[in-house]
């Protein structure tokens, strides 16, 4: 790896760090999303029951957590230690004993092992082809979630028209998607859409705010940034409603 690409994985993963904390966390219950997502691959004829599973860009385990109750074994990989820290942290509550983890980008990810399933849901760890590679060569059958069009938040849109965010297209499904075509790899897929709304106080939209912004890689005012904000919030709280719009592909 060159010093550039080095120095830009630590820098993403001291990001993912700074969002560890706030990050939603496993507490044994399905959110009404995820309950949606894995209805899908039930009806795909995905099994996990007794399988070894992989998760790239495991997180906080939101995912995997639960995996881990049907799975045999399995293997959460993340670059981010302030996440891994916390799965583990609730790995440790609800007393899960066939879950291992690896703190490691996925570049650097390297294993021995075949599993029957690789899985990965809302991760930026594939960017290239050889990131496609890598992963269909992980398990034996695979499993992602990823964005179809980016969210839309109105909390976070006006920051993004006032800074001039460029959108980063490698983190969206339709570029798998049109890998698996190219190759003539079948797989079978479906759109999932979500609209909540969230409640922020000041700090955690600010929080929020900031968060965003950097992995952005953008140029920020934090007085201009609280500034509006506070003009946002109203009775102590700043509304946020997101849309997002997203592509499972199981292949």
């Amino acid at each position: 790896m060159n010093v550039q690409n080095k120095n830009s994985n630590i820098k993403n993963s001291e990001i993912w760090d700074k969002k560890a904390k706030s990050y939603s966390k496993f507490d044994g219950n399905l959110t009404e999303f995820q309950i949606r997502f894995f209805k899908i691959l039930k009806d795909f004829g995905v099994n996990f029951k007794n399988k070894t599973l992989v998760d790239i860009g495991c997180g906080t385990g939101i995912y995997s957590l639960y995996l881990a109750g049907i799975c045999k074994m399995v293997l959460g990989v993340d670059s981010s230690t302030k996440m891994l820290e916390e799965l583990n942290f609730k790995k440790t509550e609800f007393k899960i004993n066939n879950f291992k983890t690896i703190n490691s980008d996925f570049k650097n990810f390297q294993t021995a092992d075949k599993f029957d399933i690789a899985f990965l849901t809302m991760s930026p760890a594939l960017q290239s082809e050889d990131d496609f590679k890598k992963f269909m060569n992980l398990g034996n059958l695979r499993i992602y979630l990823n964005w179809q069009e980016f969210k839309i938040s109105t909390m976070l849109e006006p920051f993004y028209k006032l800074y001039n965010r460029k959108t980063k297209d490698k983190n969206k499904a339709v570029i798998l998607k049109n890998w698996l075509d190219e190759n003539k790899i079948a797989y079978k897929t479906e759109i999932l859409e979500e609209v909540r709304i969230s409640n922020r106080t000041f700090d955690e939209a600010f929080e929020n705010t900031i968060w965003h912004l950097e992995i952005s890689d953008v140029k920020f005012d934090k007085n201009e940034i609280k500034n509006t904000l506070l003009k946002m919030q109203k009775d102590g709280f700043i509304k946020d409603v997101i849309k997002s719009k997203m592509r499972v592909l199981v292949f």
